[in-house]
């Protein structure tokens, strides 16, 4: 269930997704809803050290910022400019 409330991490994580979720869920009971499960787990993972320095640290760093504040955190202009990019939308007008 996480995995569809959480598209993003299976996709972060790569083949190495499954396994390190069930070792987490053996390990550490579901505590407050599948939301939390998600937030919980990846910060094991980043508690632990892993993934290891690269892209997918870096973007689960990212995952887990966006989503463990009482708020979501504003993005950078760069952010913002690429995600209207990717959304087929041309930040400069028509």
């Amino acid at each position: 269930m996480v995995a569809k409330l959480a598209p993003e991490l299976p996709l972060i994580l790569g083949a190495g997704y499954r396994s390190a979720f069930i070792a987490h869920a053996q390990r550490h009971p579901m505590r407050g809803g599948y939301r939390q499960d998600a937030l919980d787990f990846a910060e094991q993972l980043l508690l632990d050290g892993r993934p290891a320095q690269g892209r997918a640290r870096r973007e689960l760093r990212r995952w887990w910022l966006d989503r463990s504040g009482p708020a979501p955190r504003p993005l950078s202009r760069l952010e913002r400019l690429g995600r209207l990019g990717r959304a087929g939308r041309s930040p400069i007008g028509r």
